[in-house]
């Protein structure tokens, strides 16, 4: 891809492009130039190049799109939230091949409690703890600042 005076190879992952070519991406770039930027986004919402796109946004205004990045990380973040934590239990669950009534069994609960359990917007975490430790797990908790994770 080529924008301004930089000559960036298009295979190049996000994650290696320069602050200017980031920059010049946001600002010049068409929808197929952002693509890979909204990809890597919503792998890592909280990621390197999420932050670099925000502060980008926020330093200078580009024609009405900068609203929009921030809009679009808000909502990845939201959904990368602890608020969703149902959703993380069922997929732990589903990815051990265990249905409800299996796991409940084993968790001394009922298949609609194990379902009211997985679909909670807020989950103790004596709860979530002894939820992965039946599926053969162990619950690690994290505090992340920036790139670095603190485990508590």
């Amino acid at each position: 891809m080529r924008h301004r005076h930089l000559d960036i190879d298009p295979a190049t992952p996000v994650g290696k492009l320069g602050p200017a070519a980031i920059d010049d991406i946001l600002d010049r770039g068409d929808l197929d130039d952002w693509k890979p930027l909204l990809d890597e986004i919503g792998q890592a919402p909280w990621g390197p190049v999420a932050e670099h796109v925000l502060r980008l946004v926020e330093q200078h205004p580009m024609y009405g799109t900068s609203r929009l990045w921030q809009s679009w990380i808000e909502e990845q973040r939201s959904e990368d939230s602890p608020s969703h934590a149902g959703a993380s239990l069922r997929e732990l669950r589903l990815r051990r091949g265990l249905t409800q009534l299996e796991l409940g069994s084993r968790l001394g609960m009922t298949q609609p409690e194990v379902s009211r359990l997985e679909h909670r917007r807020d989950v103790r975490l004596s709860t979530a703890r002894s939820y992965v430790r039946v599926l053969g797990g162990r619950l690690v908790l994290a505090a992340r600042f920036g790139e670095r994770d603190e485990l508590l």
